[in-house]
């Protein structure tokens, strides 16, 4: 079984075992990365929220997120804390709070690769991801009605984190009465601003 249920996400955390969560897409500038969040046990008790951007050269082959180089070639790899608490399930909600991840897909360090896997196998977002490529992308979006959810997902966090349109999903799946093209919707989303990292 991949993903580790509540308790057993808990067991491992207190146990001093981190835990790991592949969410997906991720960009600096033109260059695609992926990003994870992980928990961390410290030794003074404590359990660190750390998040990971690194430079998506990954694939069938090479999936270790671990050995990725950073997204920013000028960014330390050690990952970006983002918060230190006491309490293991405290940790759970507040790397879930400030990362969007998922109660149900928390797993062993190493095992979210895994996920990084399925979404290579997905059809990942191109790199670069240029106005035609996302075109490209949301047809896709479009006539398959987004195919299988947590693909979709991705998808959908990537190119709103590359255009910084925050209603893309909307604009996909609930047009408001009226039906716009891929065209259309890539071209509104290309004259928002890309989120930071």
């Amino acid at each position: 079984m991949r993903y580790l249920s509540e308790s057993f996400a808990v067991g491992a955390l207190r146990r001093s075992a981190s835990i790991e969560q592949f969410l997906g897409p991720t960009f600096h500038g033109e260059r695609r990365g992926v990003r994870w969040v992980a928990i961390e046990p410290r030794r003074n008790g404590r359990y660190a929220v750390m998040a990971y951007l690194s430079w998506d050269i990954g694939g069938e082959h090479f999936r270790d997120l671990l050995e990725f180089p950073p997204l920013d070639p000028q960014a330390d790899d050690a990952g970006e804390l983002l918060a230190e608490v006491d309490d293991p399930v405290e940790a759970l909600a507040t790397a879930e709070r400030v990362t969007n991840a998922v109660r149900e897909r928390w797993t062993n360090v190493g095992v979210a690769a895994e996920d990084y896997f399925d979404y290579v196998r997905s059809g990942r977002l191109p790199d670069p991801l240029t106005k035609d490529a996302a075109t490209h992308v949301v047809r896709t979006l479009l006539i398959t009605g987004g195919g299988n959810e947590r693909t979709a997902s991705w998808c959908l966090d990537g190119l709103t984190r590359r255009t910084g349109c925050l209603h893309i999903s909307d604009m996909i799946f609930w047009p408001a009465g009226r039906s716009r093209t891929a065209e259309d919707i890539v071209d509104h989303a290309w004259s928002c601003t890309p989120i930071s990292l």
